[in-house]
């Protein structure tokens, strides 16, 4: 058998399998598949990866369309995520290095091809994909990331490869600033222009969708920041020394209803909480104070009943800029609550 070392994925990563069919009115081959293993090794480098499950996270979609946009110079090619995830592999005989783990149920959707070119889609259908454990040891250090780098600049963009790809992913903190400082005015207008420039072709939409994508991470990042990785209501914190959330950041307003990522439309909740507040189990009045729906029952001998939360003072952020919106909870108490 062959060995699985630094050598062996360097062939792996040179001799990436890759669609010709517009290489010809192009002048070069769909450089998807490439893209997206250059960016897989910078969310190592980055920290957004550390083992061998390879999540399709808002981070990993921005390092590549900001692979994408540093070295593709025109074509009729789109930078879509979805169909390099789905289909990657190497030419030749090696064996398969990159494995889909689907969500339960999903095994046999995940063999329809034609149903994996929607970013929704393949999510849907997809847990994460698995490398080589040889291969995450190898990405994991700093000499061989450097070689495997270079080694795709050269064979698939060689005019490009003393290019500085370090400043990749800045667009993820770019939105973030904008989710915690634009007025949700200025925030929406740019949503809404987004998706009307998007708007014309299926591979536009696909892109509107993964900007989405994008921008729901950074929320979900910058909101838990600012409570202090504290849910609101019921106080939970928990620090542990493994990657482990426990706290989410929930929209008060939905953001299809609103178009609305910012810090003032957003609270931090625990995940029972959280799903208590999007199905109208508790909302918040004017003063901040949890209200309690009396349409469900609890078992009286419930250490973490609901009920016992009603007329609690929610945790807010020190600075008041960053507190959530009162019109947001009317909006909230209006349309999703059940009193």
């Amino acid at each position: 058998m062959q060995r699985k070392d630094l050598a062996y994925y360097t062939k792996a990563f040179t001799t990436l399998k890759q669609d010709k069919a517009s290489e010809k009115e192009s002048g070069f081959a769909a450089p998807h598949m490439p893209i997206l293993v250059l960016s897989i090794i910078q969310g190592y480098e980055k920290g957004v990866l550390a083992d061998e499950r390879i999540y399709l996270t808002p981070e990993l979609i921005d390092i590549f369309t900001s692979n994408w946009a540093l070295l593709v110079k025109g074509g009729n090619y789109h930078p879509l995520i979805s169909r390099p995830f789905y289909h990657l592999k190497s030419k030749g005989k090696l064996p398969l290095w990159w494995r889909l783990i689907p969500n339960p149920g999903c095994e046999l959707w995940l063999e329809n091809a034609g149903s994996m070119r929607s970013l929704r889609n393949l999510t849907s259908a997809v847990d994460h994909a698995e490398i080589d454990t040889e291969l995450a040891v190898i990405l994991n250090d700093a000499h061989s990331r450097r070689v495997l780098r270079y080694a795709i600049l050269k064979k698939y963009f060689p005019s490009e490869t003393n290019i500085d790809l370090d400043t990749v992913g800045n667009h993820f903190e770019e939105v973030s600033h904008q989710i915690v400082n634009d007025p949700p005015e200025t925030y929406i207008a740019t949503i809404k222009k987004l998706k009307e420039q998007m708007s014309g072709s299926d591979a536009q939409r696909e892109l509107f969708q993964q900007e989405i994508i994008i921008r729901g991470g950074a929320f979900k990042k910058e909101v838990p920041k600012l409570y202090g990785y504290r849910c609101c209501i019921s106080g939970l914190k928990i620090d542990a020394t493994f990657n482990v959330s426990m706290i989410d950041a929930c929209h008060i307003v939905p953001f299809a209803k609103s178009y609305n990522d910012t810090i003032t439309n957003g609270i931090a909740l625990c995940p029972n909480l959280h799903r208590a507040f999007d199905r109208g189990m508790i909302s918040v009045d004017e003063n901040f104070k949890v209200i309690v729906s009396e349409r469900f029952t609890e078992s009286k001998d419930n250490l973490y009943s609901i009920k016992q939360l009603a007329g609690k003072s929610i945790l807010l952020p020190a600075a008041p800029r960053y507190r959530p919106l009162t019109e947001n909870f009317a909006w909230h108490r209006k349309h999703t609550f059940k009193p």
